[in-house]
């Protein structure tokens, strides 16, 4: 039944392609080529009127609706060193409801996501995600701000938080609530907030049907931030910022093997450039440190790394190179986290005013703490997106997958390869 709902579906954008008729920018669209003042406007950042979906007038508020169909071909469905491959269709309705006021603002957004295995029903899944966020206005650049979502999501095959093979995707809930406040005062621009984020996930069996507890990084993360920036010059400001976090895990032991509650902090100083014709971006330097509730974890501390600055090449081509260092969770009980370092350049080009071509690459080195593993991540991605008219998009992208990971304690190395073909419809 699913599956011919996708096919009517399919069908009926398919239709509206012939009429001429429909929607907005597809998947990771950008906007029209640049001219004369555009030209410091990164390519998937600048507006296209001809083409951006222009939503329907609700009141005061404007109604944008959006369907996504697409078919993926993905080579190693389950992720693991003996590839099965299949065909994936992907049903994907959302909506986002903004208002048109003049100060202030309220927007609230709904997505649905059915992906559909034509030959491996198990693997069958449906995510359901809500946000809602709103800005008060104090001042022409001052506000206060709040934001809550919750989401039915699903865990990629070859996401980081997976460790064995189990039989099912797995499934998790997860919601977040965000406060926060600008304050700007002349040269000198205050931010501050504060965010809490809750995990559940759902436990799973492996391929012989033995229970498998995936509970036990059910967890409440809290992250208070401040920064404050100084207005260098026209295109140059200077900032410090600081953030503490603190991690709970709703299971301790005995029930979970250790207690991997921990508490951290992150100290840094950068600058936002905003350099006409040549780039733009910001990128911090600081130290970071984590400590675990169990004395069997040892403290994580070291340098911390985040920056993303866009490359305005020529008004045409927008390269944009992105750093991170942090610490994350990770899913094996047995660890207490692991360090990241990751980064990437991305290419976009406007080939014609409605046709952006894109390619990325990625790398991500995680060391993992209190167990013998490292895990090395490349992703890379080629493709475009046809933006037939103000309503109608298609995109094309081929992705390529490798992990590899060493140690005693390490996971089987695999590749991924899919190509994602999609149909977007939009208003």
């Amino acid at each position: 039944m699913k599956r011919q709902f996708l096919a009517a579906a399919s069908a009926a954008m398919l239709a509206g392609l012939a009429q001429g008729t429909a929607l907005a920018q597809p998947v990771e669209t950008a906007s029209a080529p640049a001219a004369g003042g555009e030209r410091d406007v990164g390519v998937m950042d600048r507006p296209r009127p001809d083409y951006d979906a222009q939503g329907l007038l609700w009141g005061a508020f404007v109604v944008l609706p959006r369907l996504t169909t697409t078919v993926d071909f993905d080579d190693n469905v389950y992720a693991t060193p003996q590839k099965v491959s299949d065909t994936v269709l992907q049903f994907q309705p959302e909506v986002t409801v903004r208002s048109d006021w003049s100060r202030n603002a309220v927007e609230a957004y709904a997505r649905a996501s059915v992906n559909d295995y034509l030959s491996h029903g198990t693997e069958n899944t449906t995510d359901v995600l809500v946000r809602g966020s709103g800005r008060y206005d104090l001042g022409e650049a001052s506000n206060l701000n709040a934001s809550a979502q919750y989401g039915w999501l699903t865990e990629p095959r070859y996401s980081t938080n997976i460790t064995q093979s189990v039989r099912n995707p797995v499934q998790y809930r997860q919601g977040e609530l965000h406060l926060g406040g600008v304050l700007a005062l002349d040269r000198v621009r205050l931010v501050g907030d504060v965010r809490v984020d809750d995990y559940r996930f759902d436990n799973n069996v492996d391929g012989t049907g033995a229970f498998v507890l995936e509970q036990d990084q059910d967890r409440t993360e809290w992250v208070e931030s401040a920064r404050a920036e100084y207005a260098y010059s026209l295109d140059t400001a200077l900032f410090v910022s600081g953030s503490l976090n603190q991690r709970s895990y709703r299971l301790q032991p005995p029930a979970s093997a250790f207690d991997r509650d921990a508490t951290g902090f992150n100290l840094a100083a950068g600058a936002r450039l905003d350099l006409t014709h040549l780039m733009r971006g910001e990128f911090q330097v600081g130290y970071l440190k984590e400590d675990y509730s169990s004395s069997v974890f040892r403290s994580v501390s070291g340098v911390s790394l985040d920056g993303r600055v866009n490359f305005f090449v020529t008004p045409l081509t927008t390269v944009v190179v992105t750093a991170d260092r942090s610490v994350g969770d990770a899913a094996d009980p047995r660890s207490s986290g692991y360090v990241t370092t990751n980064g990437g350049v991305e290419v976009d080009h406007e080939l014609r005013r409605n046709v952006i071509l894109l390619g990325r690459v990625f790398y991500a080195h995680d060391d993992y703490h209190g167990i013998d593993r490292a895990d090395d991540r490349w992703s890379l991605r080629v493709g475009g997106n046809y933006l037939i008219n103000r309503n109608l998009g298609v995109s094309l992208y081929v992705d390529h997958i490798d992990i590899a990971s060493s140690g005693v304690d390490r996971l089987n190395g695999y590749q991924v390869n899919q190509v994602l073909l999609s149909l977007v419809l939009q208003r």
